[in-house]
């Protein structure tokens, strides 16, 4: 499916900008007025000519000068208030006078004396021009034409065939705007004249594709289980036995709707994997091991999970679904029916979107850094006086007309999934730190702000919130060799827990490196933080990469994204690079343009660690 997401994506983005190229050029041309495009303000409408009987005794046909075997037709016609005989040979017309027979050449005073003839006007001629082969303006034209230019506010150009004096176009400056919308209208780039191109049927058939991804992203997003709130929904699969274990919790056996994924069919035996998305394959969060005989991965399963732990059985719970005598494993949080709760020691914001919020639980955690805690979101109503915004950041959010009020009304299963951001300690009132990016609706649309984000970050001091946890699977290694952490926006919480819970609480002497990914100074968080670890313990490095450090004369760090700073001045000349080891995390981009790069420099996915919901 991962296949059909970035189709789906890159040809809306192909038609989208063809459908905004339609659209702006169909608005303009409707405003143009198009009897002055095509000619018809300037041009006189065919008249009434005199009948060929009025001009008395003409010329006898058989007296021309023709090759009568070569001749295909032979007209009488009025030609400037006089008869003519329009004689076509092989592809050939000539004219001759149909009083003298003495063929008529055009040439340049007659051409201008056609021009002017057809020109509805007063105004003057400018001047003219033999051509040999037309012009863009007159295209499909093989002989020699005559372009006479008229002197008037449309700048007329009038067209002449050299070849037989038939007028061939009036243009002017507006049908040369015109036609050149049409060209971007009807795709039409080589100007060939035809609307069937084969640009646009690559659109026409890009569309259709683009129509048959999207309908099967939407039947892939949908299962049974999105339906199992219907009547006699609950049990329409066959079961199948499976076990079911976790590190604190004993293997159970369960009967497992095998029509269903892991993911819904453990929910309904209450078994609640943690997920993001609701088991759409786009959070990495509901994993499941297989103790043995695990089925292949998938496509997803790889996007989210190294292959040294696909190698090991590690699946995504949303993409199997159970088969006869599966045993697997779980993480302890899947067990937890009954929340958790903590109380909100404070809440303040870090950078104008992201919000740092620590809190008191009830009961005293144990947990490993890189661990996360899954909260609960109930049905509630937020503002902008409960987000708290301060004065400094107000510029970025009035830039976001967000709505005085908005609210979640559905108080069901929603959950979101934050990292812890502190070390484990053994202090009697234990407090734990998430950094929480506040989620707004996407620029223009109808759309409220993230249910989650909104939600945690319009807590105050001593609110009381429900979580489940601590679950996890970014773990720091047991080694001693060289760790580097890279991150960026909200991935700092896992990878802030494991700098500290390496410095100060194992006090480890080896080698860390912490390059950090923000797009200027102020969003740089915990900046003192990580300087002063810097002084204290000669083993860590900390950098920073501005990727939008504009005009900002007082940075002095380095600039760009952080996977090309740390390229630049770290791994590409280190000597031991195979051999270290690499913790991610961060939005989604910045994921994968850092696992690409250490791909390129030879460093195996077992020398990788990521995780990128902490953002």
């Amino acid at each position: 499916m991962i296949f059909f997401r970035k189709l789906h994506k890159w040809l809306g983005l192909i038609i989208g900008a063809q459908i905004i190229v339609w659209l702006l050029t169909g608005t303009v041309i409707s405003f143009i007025n198009q009897q002055d495009v095509g000619g018809s303000t300037t041009r006189k409408a065919p008249g009434d000519s005199p009948w060929t009987s009025s001009y008395g005794i003409l010329f006898p046909v058989s007296q021309l000068p023709l090759a009568v075997k070569s001749v295909r037709s032979i007209t009488l016609e009025s030609f400037l208030s006089g008869p003519i005989y329009r004689v076509v040979q092989d592809d050939t017309a000539t004219l001759f006078d149909a009083r003298s027979g003495a063929e008529l050449l055009i040439d340049q005073p007659l051409a201008e004396q056609i021009a002017l003839d057809s020109y509805r006007g007063t105004a003057n001629l400018l001047n003219s021009e033999r051509l040999q082969t037309g012009s863009d303006e007159v295209r499909n034209v093989s002989g020699p034409v005559w372009r006479i230019n008229i002197d008037d506010p449309l700048d007329t150009r009038v067209y002449v065939s050299a070849e037989d004096g038939r007028v061939l176009a009036h243009r002017n400056d507006r049908w040369v705007l015109v036609d050149f919308l049409l060209m971007l209208h009807f795709m039409d780039y080589w100007r060939t004249g035809s609307f069937n191109n084969p640009q646009i049927i690559v659109v026409g058939f890009a569309t259709l594709w683009m129509a048959i991804s999207g309908l099967l992203l939407v039947f892939y997003n949908f299962s049974r289980a999105d339906f199992l709130w219907l009547p006699g929904m609950k049990s329409r699969g066959p079961k199948v036995n499976g076990t079911v274990k976790s590190a604190s919790h004993p293997q159970k056996q369960f009967a497992l709707d095998s029509s269903l994924t892991y993911f819904a069919s453990l929910s309904q035996c209450g078994i609640n994997l943690p997920s993001n998305c609701d088991g759409a394959g786009s959070c990495g969060l509901c994993k499941v091991r297989y103790e043995e005989n695990a089925p292949a991965h998938t496509a997803v399963d790889r996007e989210w999970i190294g292959s040294e732990l696909l190698a090991e059985g590690l699946r995504l719970g949303c993409q199997h679904k159970p088969r006869v005598d599966d045993v697997i494993s779980v993480s302890d949080i899947a067990f937890q029916q009954t929340p958790q709760w903590a109380e909100v020691l404070s809440s303040r914001w870090l950078t104008p979107l992201l919000k740092e919020i620590r809190l008191s639980p009830e009961d005293f955690l144990e947990f490993t850094p890189g661990d996360y805690l899954q909260f609960q979101v109930p049905a509630y109503k937020t503002n902008m006086k409960q987000l708290a915004v301060p004065e400094s950041f107000s510029g970025v959010w009035d830039e976001m007309s967000l709505p005085d009020t908005w609210s979640h009304t559905h108080a069901d299963d929603q959950s979101r999934t934050y990292s812890i951001a502190t070390a484990p300690d053994k202090v009697e009132r234990q407090e734990l730190v998430i950094t929480v990016r506040f989620s707004p609706p996407p620029a223009d649309t109808n759309l409220l702000p993230g249910i989650g984000s909104s939600y945690l970050c319009g807590l105050q001091a001593g609110d009381r919130v429900a979580f489940r946890g601590p679950a996890g699977e970014f773990r720091l290694d047991e080694s001693d060799r060289e760790k580097i952490l890279i991150g960026g926006g909200a991935g700092m919480a896992p990878l802030k827990s494991m700098a500290l819970h390496l410095l100060k609480n194992q006090g480890w002497r080896g080698k860390l490196r912490f390059w950090y990914g923000a797009r200027n100074q102020q969003e740089i968080i915990y900046r003192e933080t990580f300087e002063t670890l810097a002084k204290e313990h000669a083993n860590f490095e900390w950098q920073v990469a501005l990727s939008d450090a504009g005009d900002d004369s007082h940075w002095r760090g380095h600039s760009g994204f952080v996977h090309q700073a740390i390229f630049e001045q770290v791994l590409k000349d280190h000597p031991t690079i195979q051999e270290c080891e690499f913790y991610l995390c961060g939005p989604p981009l910045m994921l994968a343009a850092t696992r690409e790069m250490l791909r390129g420099l030879g460093v195996t996915d077992q020398r990788v660690r990521f995780d990128d919901f902490g953002n």
